[in-house]
């Protein structure tokens, strides 16, 4: 039985590898109130999931194949950022010799040393790695307190300040937690397309 636990367990060791919190913080932050063994992997992938769509980022290492218009400058940008590396370049189908442009893997920008990338729509490929090798500390804030709401929710019920059901009323605050969420948030704050195309 123990062999076949390590066999089936193998898998899901190497997929929560890199995940943005682990139960020990959620239980942590929630001063012990939702213990390790309670907070679900399901949540922390989901958080995962709304922290990517939310920022427009991937905080993971992944592979990429971004297909980008050609604009006639220097520079092209890829959608994924930041920069892990950068496997191959090419426009207009030819591969770009390496040595031919600059990476600046911060900002997910592609430069030529010497003259433009083409014009045309989808013309210019970048493959390789984007995302981040530790995940950035606010980040696994953010994803750690999704995850205390989402375990504090389904051991307490609905996150509300109060309620009253006839003479029975009960308090619970989760003002503090939502604030600091909120301030989380903010402090991340948006990203905007970047497109020098138009």
């Amino acid at each position: 039985m123990s062999i076949l636990a390590s066999v089936l367990s193998a898998p899901v060791t190497a997929t929560a590898t890199f995940a943005y919190t682990n139960a020990d913080l959620v239980s942590a932050v929630t001063d012990g109130e939702v213990q390790p063994f309670e907070v679900r992997s399901e949540w922390i992938q989901e958080a995962m999931e709304e922290i990517d769509r939310r920022t427009a980022m991937c905080f993971r290492p992944v592979n990429f194949e971004d297909r980008v218009d050609g604009n006639a400058l220097i520079r092209v940008f890829t959608r994924c950022f930041p920069l892990l590396e950068v496997s191959r370049v090419e426009v207009d189908g030819a591969d770009l010799n390496p040595l031919s442009y600059v990476v600046n893997k911060r900002t997910g920008s592609i430069t030529f040393k010497e003259g433009v990338f083409a014009e045309g729509y989808q013309n210019v490929l970048i493959e390789g790695v984007s995302g981040y090798n530790k995940v950035p500390p606010l980040i696994e804030k953010i994803a750690t307190l999704i995850v205390a709401k989402t375990a504090l929710s389904a051991k307490n019920g609905a996150l509300v300040d109060s309620e009253s059901i006839g003479d029975f009323s009960q308090n619970r605050s989760f003002k503090k937690l939502n604030d600091e969420l909120d301030r989380a948030w903010e402090a991340w704050g948006t990203r905007a397309g970047i497109d020098f195309a138009s």
